[in-house]
C-alpha cells in the first residue's frame, strides 16, 4: 500500500479543525495533549524524558521545569500520521 499524501492532508485538516474548535487556542499543554493522544500524563512525561514518540513541542522558559506546549499543527500532523496511536 502506498502512502496517499492527499488523504493525509485531509486527516491533518480534520484534526487541526477539531483541536482548534475544541480548545480555541494554538497550543496545548501536557494534560490536554495526553488526553487527545489517549495516553496518561505519566506516560507522556516518560516519552518527553526519552525524547521520542511525540509530536513536536516547544519548551517555554529556561527554568529547571520549563512549560511545555504542543502546537495544534504538530499534534494534528502526529495524529494523521499515527492513527493507531489515537484512542
Amino acid at each position: 500500500m502506498f502512502f496517499d499524501e492527499s488523504e493525509n492532508a485531509i486527516d491533518k485538516k480534520y484534526y487541526t479543525d477539531y483541536l482548534l474548535n475544541k480548545y480555541k487556542k494554538l497550543g496545548l499543554n501536557r494534560i490536554e495533549t495526553a488526553a487527545e493522544l489517549g495516553i496518561s500524563l505519566s506516560f507522556l512525561d516518560k516519552l518527553l524524558k526519552e525524547g521520542t514518540g511525540l509530536p513536536l513541542y516547544k519548551k517555554i522558559g529556561k527554568s529547571q521545569k520549563p512549560r511545555i506546549v504542543f502546537p495544534v499543527d504538530a499534534i494534528a500532523d502526529f495524529m494523521a500520521l499515527n492513527p493507531s496511536s489515537i484512542r
